[in-house]
């Protein structure tokens, strides 16, 4: 009861009795026990009345229960009620007054509610995890070394999907680690920031691919001191001893091992749907940063038929580059969990280790993901403690 006590010291002194304030509207559907945050809004004579509940109700349901059961603090109950009464809008040279437990906010600009509560000024942290199903677009690429001089057109870099560790029935045959769902193929991990809509987030994106040993592609340069011009098998299949100069025994170049792209963007969230059940909300953004890694790169020596040269970098940054999201999200009461589809278009001007020399390229890739999601810190779910009886 002191919260309503304090009420009536506060409204006596400030409120001028025009037209009283519907308490009955203000608490409608709350109950002794309701420690819910809410907003009212209520029109009285020219302004409109913004009324944030922060426990007023309670108390005030509280006080009606006394008012009906007991007897000897009616002198009090009436004093509240004249207070109650008298409550009005002319509150003179301030736009904000909290009175109690209740929050008084008016706008005499143009009438607009501007509605500011303590939970929307707070920062939500969330975290995302997902799985991705990766497309790689065709690229030119420039390979220099001491053996290779060499450009090609429509390069193909294809997914390394290793989807197989997703079947049970493998699991215990050897080298099939059913741990290793967490790390194969693609996967992204997102931590945000979010306040009022405006979300600021870090991702980690683990892509893995190599390229197409079977595409045929025009190249033009030299190899091993020959000259090419036209259309070659970018690895020719072994086929006894008939290899020949100029040819490109390119047998493996991949960048799987450590394979990251980290990066740091801002969204926004539009909130399609809400109901009592959840909520859908979409959320585009963009984001800028680097793609690091181990590229692997293994070629048939010059003049052999056995033996190779391979060159494994060690984990460097390859490139700078961005994306542009489109996620989709489905939150269940209170955003403490969640599933979505995330869909990704990026972007990367790649530059790194070929043997002794380097191969520039764009990294151009596609990105459909599905995953879960967190809600790690939101103080809109903090419990309030209840209004002692």
């Amino acid at each position: 009861m002191r919260s309503l006590i304090f009420l009536f010291f506060i409204l006596s002194l400030n409120a001028i009795a025009q037209e009283s304030i519907d308490i009955d509207f203000i608490c409608n559907g709350k109950t002794i026990a309701d420690t819910k945050i809410s907003i009212k809004k209520q029109t009285i004579g020219p302004k409109d009345l913004i009324i944030v509940d922060e426990g007023f109700c309670a108390a005030y349901l509280e006080f009606i229960k006394v008012k009906n059961e007991d007897t000897q603090n009616k002198e009090m109950v009436q004093d509240i009620e004249k207070a109650l009464e008298i409550a009005s809008t002319s509150i003179e040279n301030n736009q904000y007054q909290k009175c109690g437990n209740l929050d008084f906010n008016l706008d005499y600009s143009d009438q607009k509610s501007k509605i500011k509560t303590e939970n929307t000024d707070k920062w939500k942290i969330r975290f995302y995890a997902s799985h991705s199903f990766t497309t790689y677009y065709n690229s030119d690429i420039e390979f220099r070394s001491t053996r290779y001089n060499v450009d090609i057109k429509d390069y193909a870099w294809v997914e390394r999907s290793s989807r197989k560790f997703f079947n049970p029935k493998t699991w215990m045959i050897e080298g099939n680690n059913p741990a290793q769902i967490i790390d194969e193929p693609t996967n992204t991990f997102v931590l945000s920031l979010e306040k009022n809509g405006h979300e600021f987030f870090l991702s980690a994106f683990h892509p893995k691919f190599f390229h197409d040993a079977e595409q045929v592609k025009y190249m033009k340069g030299t190899i091993d001191g020959i000259e090419v011009d036209g259309e070659y098998l970018i690895n020719r299949p072994f086929d006894g001893y008939n290899q020949s100069p100029g040819e490109m025994e390119l047998a493996r170049n991949q960048n799987t091992g450590g394979e990251m792209i980290f990066e740091v963007g801002y969204g926004h969230r539009f909130k399609l749907i809400d109901t009592k059940f959840g909520n859908i909300t979409y959320v585009p953004s963009f984001a800028v940063g680097v793609s690091a890694g181990e590229n692997l790169t293994v070629i048939v020596k010059e003049d052999q038929w056995w033996d190779f040269d391979d060159y494994e970098e060690k984990f460097t940054v390859q490139g700078l580059g961005g994306s542009i999201t489109n996620r989709l999200e489905f939150n269940s009461k209170n955003e403490r969990i969640g599933l979505f589809y995330e869909n990704k278009l990026s972007y990367f001007k790649q530059e790194h280790g070929f043997l002794d020399g380097t191969q520039k390229y764009d990294l151009m890739l596609q990105g459909n993901s599905f995953g879960i999601k967190f809600m790690i810190h939101n103080p809109k779910n903090k419990k309030t403690k209840r209004i002692k009886k």
